[in-house]
């Protein structure tokens, strides 16, 4: 995938290649982190299914936060950049996979096929179902509102794990995942067992051991709910042609959220920029200010606008 899309007026080359830089650093105390709260989050709920009912509560909240935050790491280490070796973003970006029950081969796939063609109907599998446009939940409540609850986007990938477990067969990659490249159907396959087996090992606990196991599956859902939410507003209801700058958008919101989304936030940035690094993103911001277009609202402000033109 290329390095960039965009060029900015406001950075040289050499302030450029000094933000691509890349660190092991940076991203070492994060991921061990939010493994560590994971686990501990995770344990709580499973030993408090039965009570007290404000710990449960407590912990799944947690534990959907670091399946949104599992997500964000993901993300940053399938581009390869979150860490100073290829070895280490590769073995972190497997681990994010299990954690948000999204193998990482595949995500690479569908995500790096996204950067490609952002937001065109047709060709962006975040907007498209094989090759053919979906409509905008923007203006259909019944999709918004379903895909707020999150279950869509966890059904999703449920059905890309069960398809890529299988190998992605010919005719079904062919209508609905076209964006998996043939040459990458058996790693997909692979990862695709393993993350299965991992939640099937869950699945197994649950029933023979103790049924808390079972709210390790209402906290991914949970998780999903929360990054649905998010994830609807990085390009919904920006034009399908032009820049990228014009055609996505970075997201207003508080610093602790920049740190859970490891600054997933600075989303046009990275769309400007993918190699940049995450622990980059806030002076690419700074650097590229006089340039952003879409960088106003902020999620409660989005949400509201978006209801409010169901009843204009």
């Amino acid at each position: 995938m290329d390095s960039q899309f965009h060029t900015s007026t406001q950075l040289s080359k050499e302030t450029l290649h000094g933000l691509m830089a890349r660190s092991h650093y940076p991203a070492v105390g994060k991921f061990v982190l939010l493994t560590l709260v994971m686990l501990a989050s995770g344990t709580v709920l499973v030993l408090t299914w039965s009570g007290p009912v404000w710990a449960w509560v407590l912990a799944l909240l947690v534990f959907g936060a670091c399946s949104c935050s599992a997500f964000a790491a993901l993300h940053e280490t399938a581009h390869g950049t979150a860490f100073g070796s290829r070895s280490a973003n590769r073995v972190a970006a497997f681990l994010g996979g299990i954690a948000h029950l999204y193998p990482s081969s595949l995500f690479r796939e569908l995500h790096f096929t996204h950067h490609r063609h952002t937001h065109e109907p047709g060709k962006d599998p975040e907007i498209s179902l094989g090759h053919k446009p979906m409509p905008s939940m923007l203006t259909h409540p019944p999709l918004y509102l379903s895909w707020l609850t999150g279950l869509p986007l966890l059904l999703f990938k449920v059905m890309m794990i069960i398809m890529g477990a299988l190998g992605m067969p010919g005719p079904i990659r062919k209508q609905l995942y076209p964006f998996v490249r043939p040459s990458q159907r058996m790693a997909v396959a692979l990862e695709s067992w393993g993350v299965m087996a991992v939640y099937v090992g869950v699945g197994i606990l649950a029933v023979g051991v103790n049924p808390g196991f079972w709210s390790l599956f209402i906290g991914q859902t949970v998780g999903h709910m929360m990054l649905a939410s998010y994830l609807v507003m990085e390009h919904n209801g920006l034009p399908h042609e032009g820049s990228i700058l014009e055609k996505t958008r970075t997201i207003r919101v508080p610093k602790w959220v920049r740190l859970l989304m490891w600054n997933m936030p600075y989303h046009a940035e990275h769309h400007a920029y993918p190699a940049v690094p995450f622990h980059a993103l806030p002076q690419l911001h700074e650097a590229m200010k006089p340039e952003l277009i879409n960088d106003k609202l902020s999620p409660a402000q989005f949400h509201r606008q978006t209801f409010r033109g169901w009843v204009k």
